[in-house]
């Protein structure tokens, strides 16, 4: 069987003490539900510090989530991946999600998130040098999805092998993209609001104290390490245009506008928003509400829906909203505090093994008046949920693996 041709492979210094009759009978189980492609990842990961120490921490007997793509996913990996294995390693560590996710099953726009493993600076710029995130969600059609992909990602399958959840998913999951590259990937929403930003100037200073100006979308695009903004979606910013437009006269108000539509300093995913308050890069309060009617965002006297959550970037996150917070109030005192609140949060550690912000959200009514689902980790209607209770040990040699199965679909490098 070529698959037991992969067992030696893994007995390298990540994963070490394996049983190789439980490994086997383990690599079997996932044969059965469409995880072949394994034979030889292992050694390509543990030839590089970032893939030993996605090994090593697979090993360790705590919970993950692992995003598994299918074989016929795998097959379209395309070869600048496969061919580097510090690529690889990177690829990987976004698929496995840290943290006991059982129980937590959400309904769109509602959405899960969990922290991976990725958290190399050449991908992810996120504040407190924090790790990437995936979110997913059950969409109307009654499966879960992996939000944010190129490729509509979802959940096939649901196995559990001691203490890792195995998600099958049907393509690779994309690690996020420039806000930049970001944009054309989503152009019915997002397409209105590059050109408003790139409008508004704002005033920088660089190390030696040189004034210059940049224009709102490169500061959010390169210079920000975490930021939240309320992207307006395209037919907001055609319907506020005339506004935004004679506002182009008055570089103060205009940037007054849109800094009331960002957090600085500090990416906040939406289960973390319902009943919070922040402070604007404007300084003046955001304030949110979730009910039965969705997700809303307030700026002194305008709300708007969020339509469309977590938009990961590798430096922030955005949510979509309907309408433009046309707010040119400001308090640069109020703005200054909380830039310097955010700094000081950033250099805090907080616990990345749990699903972000869920709590906030758990038994709220979402969207059609129902809340979010409550699951043993079963993915609905995708396929059955199995289980096995192998030892710790032999749970590490399973998670390393189901690594092998990470490469498929139709991954893009920025």
């Amino acid at each position: 069987m070529r698959l037991l041709a992969a067992a030696p492979l893994l007995l390298a210094p990540a994963a070490l003490g394996q049983n190789i009759t439980a490994l086997t009978d383990l690599l079997q189980a996932l044969t059965s539900s469409g995880h072949t492609r394994l034979a030889g990842i292992a050694t390509q990961l543990n030839s590089t510090s970032a893939g030993q120490s996605v090994l090593s921490q697979l090993g360790s007997g705590t919970p993950f989530v692992l995003f598994a793509p299918t074989d016929s996913a795998f097959e379209k990996v395309p070869s600048n991946i496969t061919s580097n294995n510090d690529v690889l390693a990177d690829v990987v560590a976004y698929h496995v999600v840290q943290g006991n996710f059982t129980g937590t099953t959400t309904t769109y726009p509602n959405t899960t998130l969990g922290r991976t493993l990725l958290n190399d600076p050449t991908y992810v710029q996120l504040e407190g040098n924090k790790s990437q995130v995936v979110a997913w969600a059950v969409r109307g059609d009654g499966k879960v999805h992996v939000l944010n992909q190129r490729n509509d990602s979802t959940v096939t399958n649901t196995t559990t092998v001691g203490n890792i959840t195995v998600h099958t998913v049907d393509h690779v999951l994309n690690i996020p993209e420039s806000l930049a590259a970001t944009i054309p990937a989503d152009n019915v929403s997002l397409t209105g609001i590059e050109d408003a930003l790139h409008r508004v100037q704002l005033s920088t200073q660089d190390a030696n104290n040189q004034s210059s100006s940049t224009s709102f979308f490169d500061v959010l695009n390169t210079q920000l390490h975490g930021f939240t903004f309320f992207a307006p979606n395209t037919s907001a910013i055609q319907e506020a245009n005339s506004t935004i437009s004679s506002l182009q006269s008055n570089a103060t108000l205009l940037q007054a506008v849109f800094q009331n539509h960002l957090i600085n300093g500090t990416t906040v995913y939406s289960p973390e928003l319902p009943g919070q308050n922040f402070t604007s890069a404007a300084g003046e309060p955001l304030s949110f509400v979730l009910n039965a009617t969705g997700h809303f965002v307030t700026s002194g006297n305008i709300t708007a829906q969020i339509i469309q959550p977590d938009v990961l970037l590798p430096n922030g996150v955005i949510h979509v909203i309907d309408r433009v917070l046309l707010n040119t109030e400001t308090d640069s005192g109020a703005a200054s505090s909380a830039a310097s609140s955010a700094s000081s949060a950033a250099t805090q550690s907080t616990s990345a093994t749990a699903p972000i912000g869920f709590s906030a959200t758990a038994t709220l009514v979402g969207p059609g008046g129902s809340a979010p689902a409550s699951t043993s980790g079963s993915s609905g209607s995708n396929g059955a949920l199995s289980t096995y209770a192998p030892s710790v040990v032999q749970v590490a040699s399973v998670a390393v693996a189901v690594l092998g199965v990470f490469l498929g679909g139709g991954f893009v490098l920025m």
